[in-house]
């Protein structure tokens, strides 16, 4: 007799409104480049940075002092603070008109707001898409709720554009010893989404995943899949974001971004 094979597929969205932000844009319709960056150093009338990887503006210079004059304006949350609320090893939001002064350090000295962010920053982007990861740490206490999301954004030369896709067109997956933890899980339908240019959408982490009963771990991912909240047992991860959609029906031009980076549990 052939055995039976019980199977749970779950998938969890954490719709956590806490979690879903994103950053808020200057008025001055002037600007038209924004990146992150690590703060290196800061001046009484600048700041030194490293822009976070995949950015445009790493390929102009590895480090950028951006000049914060009468005209710059330091948010954090959409409130004023003043340049020394910054420190080193913070990631802040740069908003300025595009233009870097070939020097090196390199220079930017039109920055029109600069946004001080609370939590590490991943992103990636081509001629289309930009998508940003958000996750308040990098190292975890065992049981710890861990709190991530992402956006995406279309920064291409339409109105807007069509993409197609599973459900859903964006995945948060997390890979332990290299082998998938949890994510990807992926309904075979083809659906159409349309992103509108400047819009930014949220996306909330997404808990998924499969197990049989006779797994070993049936009783762990009984429970793991059960709750809402995203918890892990020590050990080192590593944590992909990614699209998962064409840019046609008959999905050939396939958009590949991700944002990856590891994130530690200890006890």
């Amino acid at each position: 007799m052939v055995k039976k094979l019980l199977c749970y597929i779950l998938a969890v969205l954490l719709m956590a409104a806490l979690l879903i932000g994103c950053s808020q844009k200057p008025t001055d319709e002037g600007d038209a480049a924004t990146f992150m960056a690590e703060v290196l150093e800061i001046h009484d009338n600048s700041i030194l940075v490293e822009p976070v990887p995949e950015s445009k503006e790493l390929a102009s210079a590895d480090k950028i002092a951006i000049a914060v004059g009468e005209n710059t304006s330091l948010l954090s949350d959409g409130n004023a603070i003043a340049l020394s609320d910054i420190a080193v090893g913070s990631i802040i939001e740069i908003f300025y008109d595009g233009a870097i002064a070939e020097s090196y350090p390199a220079q930017i000295n039109s920055a029109s707001q600069i946004n001080l962010l609370k939590e590490h920053v991943f992103v990636a982007q081509d001629d289309n898409f930009v998508i940003k990861t958000y996750i308040s740490r990098l190292s975890f206490k065992e049981e710890e709720e861990i709190n991530l999301y992402s956006t995406i954004e279309y920064v291409g030369d339409k109105d807007r554009i069509e993409v197609w896709s599973g459900e859903p067109y964006f995945h948060h997956m997390i890979y332990k010893d290299e082998e998938l933890f949890s994510g990807g899980l992926t309904l075979d339908v083809l659906k159409n989404t349309v992103l509108k240019k400047g819009e930014v959408y949220p996306i909330p982490f997404i808990k998924s995943g499969g197990f049989s009963e006779d797994d070993k771990d049936a009783d762990f991912w009984r429970s793991f899949y059960a709750e809402k909240e995203l918890k892990l047992p020590t050990g080192e991860y590593t944590f992909e974001a990614a699209t998962s959609f064409t840019l046609d029906k008959e999905q050939k031009e396939r958009v590949q971004l991700k944002n990856q980076f590891k994130v530690e549990v200890n006890k």
